[in-house]
């Protein structure tokens, strides 16, 4: 079986349910309460830090860790697959956050400026890097202990970032202001950079402990 076999395989097992769906209304919610540009794009990135667990939580129920070590398929390709599965439900989750960011800028009748369309980027940008952390922190616990041993890893992402900025904010170290004293390129593309960072990091740690677990 292919990557791409497995990733197909992978979103038809945990994707069209209830528990994977409904975080993309929550997205909507959010986009229409807080019509912000961009808060809608960080909440993609939140509920996509939170639904990182939920194919692990589809293999407990299944039985289908079990099924992969009979499937003709690497455990590299496993990880490499649930990894593009979820970047894939990322996007969707972008998709449906842009969608509510343009629809109700629209409604209220106040087309998103090209200053504004900027912002937009830097959030998508930031959300790329806070999911790629997510997935450095979760992917090697999960593929290692599994959902029920492992789940309560889904919350470190998010207190991450908070200690982080309680202690910028004890330290001073970066100072944080309304406008962008950097160019927007550069705060993009480091994003970005960390984004894939994460993500790569992620995979290569999932991998090498997925190898080395029994499982039974």
């Amino acid at each position: 079986m292919s990557t791409v076999a497995f990733t197909r395989f992978d979103l038809q097992t945990w994707l069209p349910r209830k528990q994977s769906l409904l975080p993309l209304a929550f997205i909507i919610v959010v986009g229409v309460a807080v019509p912000v540009p961009g808060t809608a794009v960080l909440a993609a990135a939140f509920v996509t830090s939170f639904m990182i667990s939920a194919p692990f939580l589809s293999d407990e129920r299944g039985g289908l860790d079990t099924l992969y070590g009979i499937l003709p398929i690497s455990r590299a390709r496993v990880v490499a697959g649930r990894t593009t599965a979820l970047v894939i439900y990322y996007v969707i989750c972008c998709v449906v956050a842009i969608v509510t960011t343009v629809g109700v800028a629209s409604v209220r009748g106040n087309p998103l400026p090209a200053g504004l369309l900027g912002l937009v980027a830097v959030a998508l940008a930031a959300g790329f890097a806070f999911v790629g952390l997510a997935l450095a922190l979760q992917l090697p616990v999960l593929f290692r202990v599994g959902y029920t041993r492992g789940r309560l890893v889904a919350y470190a992402p998010a207190l991450v970032v908070a200690a982080l900025l309680w202690l910028n904010q004890l330290t001073g170290a970066v100072e944080i202001t309304s406008e962008l004293t950097v160019p927007v390129g550069a705060v993009i593309a480091t994003a970005i950079g960390v984004g894939l960072g994460g993500l790569l990091v992620g995979a290569f740690l999932a991998g090498r402990v997925y190898r080395a677990r029994e499982i039974r």
